[in-house]
């Protein structure tokens, strides 16, 4: 049996104001390809579907579009998609019954039975395009705290893994987990992944998973890459870089090959980038005189709005310059460009680099942790200790996480 794993496709996001649907329907047009290509049997996609619980009607036409494209370009084709912690269940279960029936399978929230969750109601019966059952798929989306037995933390989550993984087994079939977590081990990225507590923790063992597991599909984290565990995982990663400090990893999408053994082996196929993301300098910062410098030496090509790339500069200040934005605008003056922010380095006389939020584009990357960290630092003059600065994380994890609603019929 052969799927493809993608993730964290974030429709609806906006990057300083600046839509990037036109990216995500070049992806999107790019994978529906793809799937026929490679004749694909199953496309898994392990959470984030949406940027925000409260999606935008485009950001919503695009998932339906592509979903019913790709069920009636591919006959044999399954989907399979979990929620993620950006995603608002009810809203994201909205269409698994309006497209064709049996095919399509979106778990937005664990399920429940009696009103208690039903982990075993995750499982997935996954055929290849003979119509033989050929795996069986653990759908587990994100898991909020009211989906964990009480007081039993991570211990919880392994619960609700073990109970599904067993109720798979019973089909004596390849086994493929799904998750949307951060795991021990997986490299976050700094400015778009927002931190999440499942259970109380921060990340979790890669031990959750059991050796008898064929692959674990995981979604959560932008950069594509495997984690270390008893079996194979795999973060597939966003399809494009959704802050400027992903430009440089590279996007791929995995195609997963199960045979009647259960042995998975796996293809990284690159994501073609519709948008390319410039930083000046490329590492760290400069002074303006050499960050001017840099900017009028860019060459890029003439193209439409939508293909220009999005600039980040980083200038070095020992003073205050109230002309900065005008020295930059004329640098980059007749260049094709979206500058999406100028990050001001100011050197204090200490030596040390102290952060100046001073416009719109700043606000947009201030975290909430910096900003209780600095509170804290103006009360008591010292740093919060590392137990309440995760008391802070979870308390605004929970405010961030989308309303759980009902599940809809």
């Amino acid at each position: 049996m052969r799927l493809i794993h993608t993730s964290d496709w974030h429709l609806g996001q906006e990057l300083h104001d600046f839509d990037r649907g036109p990216e995500h329907d070049a992806f999107l047009a790019w994978l529906l390809l793809l799937v026929r290509r490679v004749e694909a049997d199953v496309l898994v996609v392990t959470g984030d579907i949406y940027d925000s619980g409260n999606p935008s009607v485009p950001a919503q036409s695009r998932l339906y579009r592509f979903l019913s494209r790709a069920l009636a370009l591919n006959d044999c084709l399954q989907i399979v998609l979990i929620g993620g912690n950006h995603d608002s269940p009810g809203r994201l279960e909205l269409p698994r019954d309006l497209l064709t029936e049996g095919r399509l399978r979106v778990v937005g929230a664990l399920p429940r039975t009696g009103g208690r969750p039903d982990s075993g109601g995750t499982v997935v019966t996954l055929h290849d395009r003979r119509g033989d059952a050929s795996a069986s798929c653990v759908a587990m989306p994100f898991l909020r705290a009211a989906d964990l037995p009480p007081g039993m933390g991570a211990a919880g989550v392994r619960a609700l893994y073990a109970e599904a993984v067993e109720h798979a087994r019973a089909a004596r079939l390849p086994i493929i987990a799904t998750g949307h977590m951060h795991l021990h081990g997986g490299e976050i990225s700094e400015l778009s992944e927002r931190r999440i507590y499942i259970g109380g923790e921060a990340a979790l063992s890669s031990e959750l998973f059991d050796s008898d597991i064929s692959y674990v599909a995981l979604g959560h984290l932008h950069k594509p890459q495997r984690v270390a565990g008893p079996t194979l995982i795999r973060y597939a990663g966003s399809p494009f870089p959704m802050s400027v400090v992903e430009r440089a990893y590279e996007h791929s999408v995995a195609i997963v090959d199960i045979d009647d053994s259960g042995t998975a082996t796996i293809d990284l196929m690159p994501i073609p980038r519709h948008v390319a993301f410039l930083r000046v300098p490329d590492e760290g910062s400069s002074t303006l005189e050499a960050v001017e410098d840099q900017l009028r030496m860019l060459s890029i090509d003439a193209c439409a709005l939508d293909r220009r790339p999005f600039l980040e500069v980083s200038v070095q200040l020992f003073t205050a310059e109230p002309n900065l934005g005008r020295r930059i605008e004329e640098a980059l003056a007749m260049k094709a460009v979206r500058l999406l922010r100028v990050e001001r380095q100011k050197l204090g006389g200490d030596g040390l680099l102290a952060d100046v939020i001073a416009s719109k584009s700043d606000l947009v990357d201030l975290k909430p942790a910096d900003v209780f960290r600095r509170l804290h630092q103006q009360q008591f003059r010292t740093d919060p200790d590392e137990e309440l600065s995760a008391l802070f994380d979870e308390v605004v994890a929970a405010a961030l996480e989308p309303a759980r609603e009902e599940q809809l019929a």
